[in-house]
């Protein structure tokens, strides 16, 4: 049976802040000559068939990965704040092993996902998820049909994941690759059926 409404979850491309292996949060990140290919590679595989919209988060590496993809569908592209990534605050920047090393207490938080652990002028995943899920939940009322595709982070994917599939174990991890797409389908009984999870064949050799 034939999809009515298709949602591709996308994964901005490497950015220089992933290169580097630190948080990037909000701050504006590019990507990569690497994440640049996976832009393309990602753009040609999603090409068709054609996408009745396409959203991305308004961040730099987003907006990148999202635009040629865009320019291959003749579609202009519908930026969203609310798809941002998770805000970081003051550890925008902060090497993952440096913060490991100089502050363990908040890197056991971060890596055990504690739901209220704010970094400092940062937001908690409570806050992340409610922010984006609102964002997805919007896009989805829009279109009833067709395939439409959304262009976010690391971990605001992991909630726009576990909010669609109603995972509710805080312990459950969903991980993005860089350019990795997730695909849901909508039949026409309402069913929603997951097609792919972190599908990236396409960057084969990338």
């Amino acid at each position: 049976m034939a999809a009515t409404r298709t949602l591709l979850l996308v994964r901005h491309g490497e950015s220089a802040g992933n290169a580097a292996q630190m948080f990037t949060g909000h701050s504006a990140s590019p990507l990569t000559e690497r994440g640049e290919r996976q832009a393309t590679a990602v753009a040609e595989a999603l090409a068709e068939p054609t996408p009745v919209a396409v959203y991305s988060s308004d961040l730099l590496r987003a907006i990148s990965t999202a635009a040629p993809l865009c320019a291959r569908a003749g579609l202009e592209l519908v930026t969203d704040a609310r798809l941002r990534e998770r805000d970081m605050g003051s550890f925008v920047g902060v090497r993952f092993d440096v913060l490991r090393a100089e502050q363990p207490d908040a890197w056991r938080a971060l890596a055990s996902r504690d739901p209220d652990f704010t970094p400092p002028g940062g937001e908690s995943h409570r806050t992340c998820a409610a922010r984006v899920c609102g964002a997805l939940d919007e896009i989805l009322q829009r279109h009833a049909a067709g395939v439409v595709v959304v262009v976010s982070h690391g971990v605001a994917m992991h909630h726009l994941l576990r909010h669609l599939l109603r995972a509710d174990d805080a312990g459950l991890v969903l991980a993005t690759d860089n350019c990795g797409v997730h695909r849901l389908e909508w039949r026409d009984e309402g069913v929603l059926r997951v097609a792919a999870l972190n599908d990236t064949r396409h960057l084969a050799g990338v």
